[in-house]
């Protein structure tokens, strides 16, 4: 709990820094392979730095790495792809660009990174295909490049993504609009000091009225019964993620992070961009809620139509569904940060335009945002390789099923205290 409050505290200072400075992406490439790094202009201003790196025994594929979110501070870094030493042991070049900005960088992240794409053709060697990794915010500049550069790339594996964009600032507008209605704490818009906010709503109203994921109030379990719903349903860990890291403060973090309603961090934030007008909130039985009630009554935010651009190169990254080449998706199924309705959100998206048969998406049985073994994503990634090679689609999760015992195939291993072992 401490350690969350020190992260908003610096998250706030960051905010208020927001000049970007490049940090020097010098580094040593593995044994049999070449480093290359330096710094580039952005497509939409400012530099970005870069890394590349590419083995002796170069298969002629290149491997782009698309970074999380950074928050607000001031520093770009390029970073090292997860599974950087099976792809070099394995032949594949990689580049990974720090993009040109830090905050919501969707935008900055799918045209940098195809920028690289461009200097790595020109500066080394135009590759026979190109693959795309993007964890977390990385997943959503995977998802947004997939339907901006319908070309470009011939897989993608977004990891833990925020694949839908905005929609997961809606998400955290529904978090606040059901803490809100149901502890009885105002909580949108919240304005003025964010610290102070915090402070006074947190710890004052909603920590008393609804406790914590391992002891709530009566309240408290309306609240977890909602947003289980909202989140993807039931799942492996789904309590234990809200326990880990950030998560236990969901509700606070969700109301504070989106603006109380207002824009995303670092485009349009005077301006109103995320919405709940149209959710539909559930509820189980016997809690003494029901669902009726509460969608009459929950406070409904809309959003100002001309800062929600879903077509084209919009900043916010909502995809149209639109994939014309294999997509391999991983997702933790505990993740209280970018829950598992991503994932259901993109299906229904990619279902609607007719490129279901593209789209595998497979589930781990782990609490927290982004917790995959190494093993866990060599398969994932050589599954999707030989996809693009043979045509054979790989196994996957239906993400419209029941979650309740998902993801036993993709977990390896399993937790200890994993349910699945009892």
């Amino acid at each position: 709990m401490i350690r969350f409050f020190v992260l908003i505290l610096v998250f706030c200072l960051q905010v208020a820094q927001a000049q970007w400075t490049v940090v020097d992406p010098k580094f040593d490439a593995l044994p049999n392979a070449k480093a290359l790094f330096g710094s580039r202009d952005g497509v939409f201003g400012g530099k970005y730095a870069y890394r590349i790196e590419v083995p002796t025994n170069w298969n002629g594929d290149l491997v782009m790495y698309a970074h999380g979110f950074k928050g607000m501070g001031a520093e770009l870094r390029a970073d090292l792809p997860p599974i950087r030493k099976w792809m070099i042991d394995n032949g594949f070049a990689w580049g990974s660009s720090s993009f040109s900005a830090n905050g919501w960088a969707v935008r900055q992240g799918a045209d940098d990174t195809k920028d690289l794409v461009d200097f790595f053709r020109s500066s080394v060697a135009i590759p026979k295909r190109v693959f795309i990794i993007g964890a977390s915010m990385g997943g959503n500049v995977v998802s947004d490049s997939l339907g901006n550069y319908p070309t470009l790339y011939s897989g993608a594996m977004p990891i833990c993504g925020v694949l839908t964009g905005l929609e997961l600032f809606d998400y955290f507008l529904s978090y606040a609009a059901v803490g809100e209605y149901i502890s009885g704490v105002s909580l949108i818009p919240n304005t003025g000091d964010p610290v102070a906010f915090f402070i006074q709503k947190y710890f004052g109203g909603l920590l008393p009225a609804l406790g914590t994921p391992n002891a709530y109030t009566a309240k408290g379990k309306q609240f977890d019964s909602v947003i289980k719903y909202l989140s993807g349903g039931e799942r492996p860990y789904r309590t234990e993620g809200m326990l880990v890291e950030t998560a236990p403060n969901v509700s606070f973090y969700s109301a504070w992070f989106s603006g109380g309603g207002l824009g995303v961090i670092n485009h349009n934030t005077n301006t109103q961009v995320t919405t709940n007008v149209d959710t539909e909130y559930r509820i189980d039985a016997n809690l003494g809620l029901d669902a009726a009630t509460l969608n009459k009554n929950i406070k409904r935010v809309a959003a100002n139509p001309d800062a929600r651009i879903l077509e084209g190169r919009y900043w916010y990254g909502i995809p149209s569904g639109r994939i014309y080449v294999p997509v391999m998706s991983y997702h933790t199924t505990g993740d209280a940060f970018v829950p598992v309705n991503m994932e259901i959100s993109y299906r229904k998206k990619v279902e609607a335009r007719g490129n279901g048969s593209l789209l595998v998406q497979r589930l781990v049985r782990r609490p927290k945002h982004c917790e995959f073994t190494e093993s866990e994503l060599i398969e994932g990634f050589s599954d999707l390789v030989k996809w693009v090679n043979t045509g054979t689609k790989p196994r996957g999760d239906d993400v419209f099923a029941d979650l309740s015992n998902a993801g036993i195939e993709w977990t390896k291993p399993l937790r200890d205290d994993d349910p699945a072992k009892k």
